[in-house]
């Protein structure tokens, strides 16, 4: 198959070059530009401040503005929300198909929020531009696409949420590695009760406490959720073998790996080798009681719940044939 080509805005910040990462030598796409701010723009790929762990790509590319963007198939958008307010539109309406990071077209009429693994029918809408959800949804929500056949009643969540889901500055800063850091994340939890809601499109009461803890990466979850029918626990452990989507980056065998007690050094990159690695979600401490079922769940909010869960939206829509050539 002819590759896409594809096009990244955002050089320096976190999820821009987890973008970069992810994309080389990527099966499906190849990437022919990246967007920067104007400290970036007229420099080299090889010159960029690499920020993130793991390789950095080699592309022999210069980093162009936000206006001269050529005419690429797909572009992913790691924008601040009121630069992709702006650029995003811009591109859809030059025919290109854009797959977004940002909070600014989510649950906006027309711009499917999708998680291929749980909403795929919300994909049906789409009209050239798509949203990927909040990082700290995906654990949330996961397990939770698990349980809908004993019909949720109510959801109550406690979010620790690692520093790299603030960007590069707060995940190195000394004073909230060890510990200094205001925990309360302005305006989150707002975000993470209405998204759930959406994606899962039920109307019931969503609640949500958000913290930032001084970890480097990885949003871990505790969820306790209401139902209608008792369960048991092994009903609950069958509940949570969501199927995937067979796509380069989805997990190479089940989305919810079960582990008794999820942690950061040990499950971060589960998954899988290459794309796959870190995009499981681990799920463990399952707790059941009648109609109450509770879990703590991890997974690495750059990779799954930002990079690489976009790229593995733009995959699935060309999979379903919402891109062609």
């Amino acid at each position: 198959m002819k590759k896409f080509s594809v096009a990244i805005l955002g050089a320096n910040g976190l999820v821009g070059q987890r973008l970069q990462q992810r994309l080389y030598d990527h099966p499906m796409f190849e990437l022919s530009a990246i967007a920067g701010s104007p400290s970036s723009v007229g420099l080299m790929h090889s010159e960029l401040d690499w920020k993130i762990d793991g390789f950095k790509p080699n592309y022999d590319i210069l980093i162009c503005s936000m206006s001269d963007i050529p005419d690429v198939d797909i572009v992913f958008s790691a924008l601040p929300s009121q630069i992709a307010a702006v650029v995003e539109p811009s591109l859809v309406a030059r025919g290109i198909h854009v797959f977004s990071n940002s909070s600014k077209f989510r649950r906006v009429a027309g711009i499917p929020l999708v998680i291929p693994e749980i909403n795929p029918e919300m994909l049906r809408t789409y009209d050239g531009h798509a949203c990927a959800t909040n990082c700290t949804v995906v654990p949330i929500i996961t397990p939770l696409k698990g349980l809908l056949p004993l019909g949720i009643q109510s959801i109550s969540v406690h979010t620790r949420q690692a520093l790299s889901g603030g960007g590069w500055r707060m995940m190195t800063d000394s004073a909230a590695l060890s510990g200094d850091l205001d925990p309360i994340i302005v305006g989150e939890e707002e975000k993470v009760c209405a998204e759930l809601k959406h994606i899962l499109n039920l109307d019931i009461p969503v609640n949500a406490t958000c913290n930032r803890v001084p970890h480097k990466d990885g949003h871990k979850v505790s969820v306790e959720v209401k139902l209608s029918k008792n369960t048991t626990l092994s009903e609950v452990k069958e509940l949570f073998n969501i199927q995937g989507v067979s796509c380069p980056s989805s997990p190479e065998t089940v989305n919810i790996v079960i582990e008794s007690t999820p942690t950061r050094k040990e499950h971060l990159w589960l998954g899988g080798e290459g794309l796959a690695a870190g995009m499981a979600t681990v799920v463990g401490n399952i707790r059941v009681n009648e109609r109450t079922v509770r879990y703590d769940a991890l997974s690495h909010n750059t990779v799954r719940g930002a990079a690489g869960g976009v790229i593995l939206l733009a995959e699935f829509a060309v999979r379903q044939s919402h891109i062609t050539k």
